[in-house]
This record gives structure tokens, sequence and C-alpha cells, in this order.
């Protein structure tokens, strides 16, 4: 929405979702660096988002759930430790530590100016559900470190960082992250009301020793058993103490594998529930379907995935799919 920074735009969406009772959940940036006038690496990036957060908030004062970034941590690596995304920088802890701590920043004074409209806005909080195996004993510290480092954007704004946490040290050494940029975090903490965790076949990842150095595969390709959410839901309640959403639900493939997967995962949901962790909602993404993801948009093959609804190029109209029908019969049937 930042990149776009057309409230126009934005508000013919969001009051057309309004008018047919909708409560939209407001993302600001969703991936990406935001504008062309900055980046994740920017110094001025926090105070920008805060900025362009309250001008939002006093275009639509009535929109109390807002996400000013989607998967902190996740746009983080992507464009600083894995090179996919802008700057496409490659391992480089520096900048991951500056991108990092910016993102917190921003999503905190983002919220702190959005209360100050809003008074009773909820911070809605997304994150991948990851888990990490590993293969042998030469990747064990790297495994245990991808583990801990899971939580790092939410526990970052619960206040969490500081010396003896154990990421600490990693942030303040190895990512050169001021501790004086840390204990402002820990200080102004925000803690999310909602943690939303997006889950895919492939988000658990097993890691072995190979010809080339550390390999990394989907644990599905070497592991018999269950693809389910349920025991990572179970740890990160158990750590972060906080209501959960399973915030993404989608899977590449036709209209029946996606149904399946998402009636799966509203079994786990409720399952949940009924254990007593506060898991309050499951969402489908994504509403109108995406172009490229499959590649994480780094080629042009016109890759086209359905959503809830068809993807549409310029001169169509979205059509309903197996997806949508389904969702109608699951809000049909109060939820337990």
């Amino acid at each position: 929405m930042w990149e776009r920074d057309d409230l126009d735009w934005a508000r013919r969406r969001l009051e057309a979702l309004r008018d047919s009772n909708v409560e939209p959940i407001v993302t600001l940036v969703h991936h990406g660096s935001g504008p062309l006038t900055t980046d994740l690496l920017d110094e001025r990036f926090p105070e920008l988002l805060a900025d362009y957060a309250e001008r939002v908030a006093r275009a639509f004062p009535w929109v109390r759930r807002w996400t000013p970034i989607n998967e902190p941590l996740t746009t983080a690596r992507f464009s600083t430790l894995y090179g996919f995304w802008y700057p496409n920088l490659v391992e480089d802890h520096a900048a991951f530590g500056r991108a990092m701590t910016n993102e917190i920043l921003g999503i905190i004074g983002a919220m702190e100016r959005i209360r100050t409209i809003v008074p009773d806005a909820q911070l809605v909080m997304t994150e991948d559900l990851q888990r990490f195996t590993a293969g042998d004993a030469g990747v064990r510290d790297y495994v245990a470190h991808k583990r801990e480092r899971m939580y790092l954007s939410a526990e970052l704004l619960m206040g969490r960082v500081v010396p003896g946490h154990a990421l600490y040290r990693y942030l303040s050494e190895d990512c050169n992250v001021p501790q004086a940029r840390l204990r402002e975090i820990a200080e102004r903490a925000t803690p999310p009301d909602l943690m939303g965790f997006n889950y895919y076949p492939n988000s658990e990842r097993y890691l072995f020793t190979g010809e080339r150095g550390i390999e990394n595969v989907p644990a599905v390709s070497v592991e018999e058993r269950e693809i389910t959410p349920r025991p990572l839901l179970r740890a990160a309640y158990e750590r972060l103490g906080l209501p959960l959403a399973i915030s993404e639900i989608h899977l590449h493939g036709d209209e029946s594998e996606r149904v399946r997967w998402l009636l799966a995962r509203v079994d786990d949901a409720l399952a949940l529930r009924e254990e007593g962790i506060p898991v309050v909602a499951a969402g489908a993404w994504a509403a109108f379907g995406m172009i490229d993801w499959y590649s994480l948009l780094r080629n042009r093959e016109g890759v086209v995935e359905d959503g809830i609804y068809t993807f549409a190029r310029p001169g169509e109209t979205p059509q309903p799919t197996a997806v949508s029908r389904t969702l109608r019969q699951l809000t049909a049937v109060p939820a337990r």
C-alpha cells in the first residue's frame, strides 16, 4: 500500500469492504522496501513509515486492525541474507540487523502514531511458521540459531531481546546493531495483539552437510510424516503466549488440492482451540490470486495461481473458485 501511496485507490476498496460488513486488516508494507524514496537500510525508514501510517489512520479512522509490515523477518532475510529481493545482499549480517531493527522500529512508530488517532487499534503481526531439523552434527548449531531466529520479530516487539536473550549477542556483535537501538526497541515494546503465522508445505526444512556446504531442502522430501502446523503452533503459544492465527492458507495446486489444504488447516485451528490454545482465525490467501509468486517474483514467467477467486488479467472479471464456495460454507457454520 505504501508503494502505491494512493489513498483514493485504497478508499474505494476499503469502503466497499466496510459496506459489505467486512472488517479489514490494513497492511502498509507487504514485503518490499516501501516507495523509491526509502529502503530497508535507510535510517529514515522507521520515521517515514510512521508518518505514512499516521496519514492512513487519519484517512480511515474506523480501521481497528493494522499490519504495518507483513512478515518483517522474512523480508529482511530474503533481502539481506539470501539475495532474493532488493538490496539483494547475500549473508550480509550487518545489513540484516539494520533492516530487521528498521522494520521493528517502523512497526512500533506506526502503531504509536495510529493509536493517537485510533486508541483501540490492534497490531496484527504476521510471520512464517517454520521448523528446522538437523541432519548431522555439522549443522546442529546453525539449526539451533534458525530455530531461535524464527521468533525474532515477535520477541523484539515484545521487548524481550535484551542482554541474556539467545540472539542479543548475534544482533549486537555479528550484526553490529548498536546496543542503544536494542534498548530503545525494548523500552518502546509494542506486543502484537494477534500473532498470525503463515504455513506452507515447504515451511519445514531439513538441513545437512553436503558437497556445496549446508544444504537446505523441504522436510517433506526426506521425512515421512503428516504435514501439519499443530506442533509448531503449540510451541509458538507456549513461547509467546499470544493469541494465534493461521494467517495465510494457500497451496500451489488445482482447486481440489487447495480446498483439501484449506479444510485441513481449519481442522488444525479448531483442534488446537479444543486444547485451549487460542487460535482465533484462519485466513485464505490470496483473495484474487497472484502471478509469479512461485519464484518469489524473481522471474517473469507469467505463472498464475488462483486464490479465493481466479486471477484476472486486465479486462477480465475474477470468477469464484471451489475455494470461495468452501469458504461460504465454512463461514455459514458458527465457529466452535
